[in-house]
């Protein structure tokens, strides 16, 4: 049972036949059923897979054979002692019981005929959502909103008002390393030690001994609620923004520093180019082009770096949460762990990308609005969509996609074509809504602008 649990579920699933197309360190097949985009995902350093789509979900092999042949990832009984054996019989591994028997499988050489999983990375083993709203939310107390925060979300850009702002409770990340420390000291003594808790960091002291702090750059703090009003995480936008250097063109390079540039070859070691981020993007010959651009979201999260001390932290985990925006009347009324149907209509739910864009187009809408943070984790919607089963969900993505067709508007189609079948299955019909550019580029332009879209159903 042990090598079982350790099993490489992405190589067991094409042992059983499956098809899986590699996104990252995810790999996505088709789900039960029959679907024309894969949504089933397997994640093999998390010994997870999930079926986007529906709730079955399982975190080993067994439980995705019960999946494939019986449609039930927790089989009991004979078919629990017939799904070992089948796994055992696929993977090449002996069968020992506590008796002293031994089942053999056929061809048996003692060499698993499948790897084993790549190791867990440790600092995804995030808490539960209930225990990390507790701990996110004494963790507000300790950081208020900075007035020149609260100047940026009242300005000509995001025109929200005192009420909308306090509603919605954001707050204000320093870069004062004491603040940190007291703060995560705080919480420590009364809730326990914030293990698997996103943003703070278990760190090497030198003299005082080994302590917990919180990490991230400093910056505007937006919580991520989910449709219980429960807090999930923290996306920060950054007082500075992040410069990411990208080469394309070229395979192996290494990139040194993001104002002062080296681009060095990864093989030779020989310099491609160096220079001032102010002199991107350039084009160098055989096609080499070597662009920047800022950053100016990033998730509120740690992780571990023995190099830099850091011996314990938590990423924002896989996966990343969604955010369940909705009009601030209702945020006022509603309750921590109540679901978002008992205070207002969730018949119609827009889908977005960006928590400050949905805050503020549904004040606009008076709808419900789940955000991601890029539009490529959409599926990341269809669960807590699929929980509240609206009549009809809007897709309302930036208006870049109409122009930057090789990208966003690639992964918009992807979208479209992956979630039309899955929502249909539910009864949910699918809507776009659609508008010109230079009308405003988010949702929240276009209504701060003073304009409307046009829906299709599609």
């Amino acid at each position: 049972m042990d090598q079982i649990e350790e099993l490489d579920l992405a190589d067991f699933a094409e042992m059983l036949g499956d098809r899986l197309k590699k996104e990252g360190r995810h790999y996505f097949t088709y789900r039960n059923g029959g679907e024309k985009t894969p949504s089933l995902c397997i994640t093999p350093d998390m010994r997870r897979w999930t079926a986007f789509g529906s709730t079955e979900s399982g975190r080993n092999a067994i439980s995705y054979y019960g999946y494939r042949k019986w449609n039930n990832p927790f089989p009991s009984g004979k078919d629990f002692v017939e799904a070992v054996k089948e796994v055992a019989q696929i993977a090449g591994i002996l069968i020992e019981y506590e008796d002293g028997r031994k089942w053999t499988p056929t061809g048996y050489t003692g060499i698993p005929k499948i790897r084993q999983a790549p190791p867990m990375i440790p600092e995804n083993a995030k808490k539960e959502i209930p225990i990390l709203d507790r701990y996110f939310r004494r963790l507000m107390i300790e950081f208020p909103i900075t007035p020149a925060h609260k100047s940026h979300l009242s300005s000509e850009k995001r025109k929200m008002n005192d009420r909308q702002i306090e509603a919605r409770q954001y707050r204000s990340l320093t870069d004062n390393k004491q603040a940190r420390y007291y703060a995560a000291s705080k919480i420590n003594k009364e809730f326990g030690e914030p293990e698997g808790i996103p943003g703070f960091m278990y760190v090497k002291g030198t003299t005082t001994g080994n302590y917990w702090t919180i990490g991230g750059k400093p910056g505007l703090l937006i919580p991520f609620r989910d449709i219980f009003n429960q807090i999930a995480g923290f996306q920060l936008r950054y007082d500075k923004p992040q410069i990411e250097i990208a080469v394309k063109g070229v395979e192996n390079v290494k990139i040194h520093g993001a104002e002062e540039i080296k681009i060095v070859d990864g093989d030779t070691g020989t310099i491609i180019w160096d220079g001032k981020e102010e002199q991107l993007p350039v084009v160098l010959p055989d096609g080499v082009e070597i662009i920047s651009k800022r950053r100016w979201y990033g998730w509120f999260a740690s992780k571990s770096d023995l190099e830099k001390g850091i011996l314990k932290g938590t990423s924002s985990g896989d996966p990343a949460p969604y955010h369940c925006a909705v009009p601030t009347s209702i945020l006022e009324k509603w309750r921590p762990g109540q679901s978002v149907k008992e205070v207002m209509d969730t018949s119609t739910i827009w889908w977005g990308e960006g928590p400050l864009k949905g805050d503020v187009a549904s004040d606009f809408t008076d709808d419900l609005h789940l955000q991601v943070a890029g539009v490529s984790s959409w599926r990341f919607l269809l669960q807590p969509t699929i929980k509240l089963k609206p009549n009809r969900v809007v897709i309302a993505f930036d208006a870049d996609a109409q122009t930057k067709e090789e990208s966003v508007g690639k992964a918009v189609l992807k979208c479209i074509e992956g979630a039309r079948p899955l929502l249909k299955e539910h009864g949910i019909e699918l809507a776009i809504y659609v508008w010109p550019e230079e009308a405003g580029k988010g949702i929240d332009d276009l209504f701060i602008n003073g304009y409307k879209g046009q829906l299709f159903v599609i």
